[in-house]
């Protein structure tokens, strides 16, 4: 079965990692053919350029043999731990780094995730991604703000049309400044319109329209 385009993305990340972790040729112990007889899918390495022929090796084992794919890249570090030596030998930031893109192919292996073997490895983890920062919650008002908003309210029935426009921008600003939501003064998007206040809420803005609409 073909990959998908998100399955293709990944095992193009997978193969640009894998490129240095063994030689394509000229190894008689390890080499990335010798990774793909071992596990059974030496038909699928089709020599020539390394880094297409690992990518295509990573895409036909997966559309054809999937269940080697597992055994495939096992064989692939466990090779490369031999090859690469004590000179430069494969790092904790790599494993890392395969077993963050292994998922986008569907799969996750528990020797690679084992807390015991990575300990073995040498260099730091792979620097997590920062967290998102938490949406802004709205600050809880004074009470006797609240109350005083309440009236002004109120009070807004008793003013001529155009006046009540007006202090209700007003009010609209006070309101929102009291539950800590960054308002924003009146505008005009386009004539014959205007939106009376706006406010910020977890990155996003909200808009109070002169029909009564929110947007």
């Amino acid at each position: 079965m073909s990959l998908s385009m998100k399955e293709a993305g990944a095992v193009a990340a997978l193969a640009n990692l894998l490129y240095d972790f063994l030689p394509g040729s000229g190894n008689n112990a390890t080499a990335f053919p010798l990774a793909a007889q071992k596990v059974g899918v030496a038909d699928l390495w089709s020599g020539g350029s390394k880094l297409p022929a690992v990518t295509q090796l990573l895409t036909l084992t997966l559309e054809r043999r999937r269940g080697q794919f597992c055994p495939l890249i096992l064989e692939v570090v466990k090779q490369s731990m031999t090859w690469r030596g004590k000179g430069e030998p494969l790092t904790r930031a790599e494993i890392d780094q395969l077993n963050t893109l292994l998922p986008g192919v569907g799969f996750k292996i528990p020797d690679l995730l084992d807390p015991a073997f990575l300990a073995t490895l040498p260099g730091s983890p792979a620097a997590a991604a920062p967290a998102s920062p938490a949406p802004t919650s709205p600050a809880k008002p004074d009470p006797a703000a609240l109350t005083t908003l309440a009236r002004r309210l109120m009070d807004l029935s008793g003013l001529a049309p155009q006046e009540r426009g007006f202090a209700f921008e007003r009010f609209l600003q006070d309101l929102f400044e009291a539950y800590g939501l960054a308002p924003r003064a009146s505008f005009r998007p386009r004539a014959g319109e205007q939106i009376d206040g706006s406010f910020e809420l977890g990155n996003e803005f909200t808009c109070s329209r002169r029909n009564g609409r929110t947007n």
